[in-house]
């Protein structure tokens, strides 16, 4: 018996043993990934001039193209970093200086950022377009409240920021009758497209914030609003997919149709919509789970994840996108019954981030900051 006791004392104890060598395996493993993809991030999107930074989404030889969605995607990264303290310091100044290229792009005298600028190498010139494109706002002003968490010591200073670009997205990008976000201020004065949605715009973390940081009750009903179009919209397909752009109606909402704002799957799940997924995960409201755990039921009967689909199912393309892949994983970190997605779609992080693909670079890296990515 003794012998017994002693054997299964030694046989506990290396088990555990073994058990803590893996878990701490996993979570070097999985800090060694973030590291490598963050330095990557930086090495290949994020190009500085004097004392501010830009987020390059193309380049060629003779220019380099900037937008409000790049610069408000590389300033969430850079206020994520400082929130982990992942080279706080480095990513503090890295975020200071993305702020203060926003800060030299606006569009004319409001607090949004104009949608796009080209950078000519032999000019030495920066042409800024007209008009803002809302998402690119809205990751501007969250990134704020991030960074203001991040770095108390500048936290009013980014506040009043992110409350100035809240009250001109109000003013600008916002349909009162329909309660809906426009998807930027020249949708807003044109009759017909004040009516488009874009899904991918519905944030439902980032409204609830933007309500605590104003105390503007607006916020809640747009994400009510927008919430309760996406789910109209989730119910007329058993796949539970939604359309990049919609029109919003006093009936139904409804897909547009193709070439309507963009490409010819303007009314398909493509690649504004793909990032619904990692919108949605972030919010633990009963509606945002409603309309992801739909989608994801359709993902889990998938052996890998295509680049878009018809809103009935149907892939529009065969190869395998990491661009659709990572939001996806994003979501089933949150949930074990998505293991699957977790397992099928860990390729993901094994590779270099592409240099000519910022945007998928810039939806696999958000994904590292999953609490869940251990």
């Amino acid at each position: 018996m003794r012998k017994n006791a002693l054997f299964m004392i030694i046989f506990v104890t290396i088990l555990t043993f073994s058990s803590g060598i893996l878990l701490l395996v996993r979570k070097e493993s999985s800090k060694t990934i973030k590291t490598s993809l963050l330095k990557q991030w930086d090495r290949k999107f994020i190009k500085t001039d004097l004392k501010k930074s830009f987020v390059v989404s193309r380049k060629n030889h003779h220019q380099l193209t900037v937008l409000s969605e790049s610069q408000g995607y590389g300033m969430l990264i850079a206020a994520n970093e400082g929130l982990e303290k992942i080279h706080p310091i480095q990513a503090k100044k890295q975020f200071q200086q993305l702020d203060n290229y926003y800060l030299a792009n606006r569009y004319g005298r409001t607090n949004l950022m104009s949608w796009k600028q080209v950078i000519y190498f032999k000019k030495h010139k920066l042409k800024k377009f007209k008009n803002n494109a809302t998402d690119g706002d809205l990751y501007l002003a969250y990134s704020l409240i991030q960074a203001a968490k991040a770095w108390p010591q500048n936290a009013a200073s980014y506040r009043r920021q992110a409350k100035l670009i809240l009250q001109d997205i109000l003013k600008y990008d916002y349909n009162p009758q329909d309660g809906l976000l426009t998807v930027g201020n020249w949708a807003t004065s044109d009759k017909k497209a004040r009516n488009l949605l874009r899904t991918s715009d519905v944030l439902p973390k980032q409204f609830t914030a933007f309500y605590h940081l104003t105390g503007n009750r607006i916020w809640l009903k747009i994400k009510q609003r927008m919430l309760a179009t996406l789910l109209a919209l989730s119910q007329q397909h058993k796949t539970g997919l939604l359309p990049d752009f919609a029109w919003v109606n006093s009936k139904e909402p409804v897909a547009v149709a193709p070439k309507t704002v963009s490409s010819k799957y303007d009314g398909a799940y493509y690649y504004n919509a793909c990032r619904l997924p990692y919108n949605l995960a972030q919010s633990s409201d009963s509606q945002s789970q409603r309309i992801l755990n739909k989608m994801m039921k359709f993902f889990m009967q998938k052996k890998y994840i295509s680049g878009g689909y018809h809103l009935n199912g149907q892939k529009l393309n065969d190869y395998q996108s990491a661009s659709f892949g990572a939001p996806i994983f994003y979501a089933a970190l949150n949930n074990q019954k998505y293991n699957k997605l977790i397992q099928q779609e860990k390729y993901i992080f094994m590779q270099k981030l592409m240099s000519n693909n910022y945007y998928q670079s810039a939806l696999i890296v958000l994904t590292l900051f999953n609490p869940n990515f251990k």
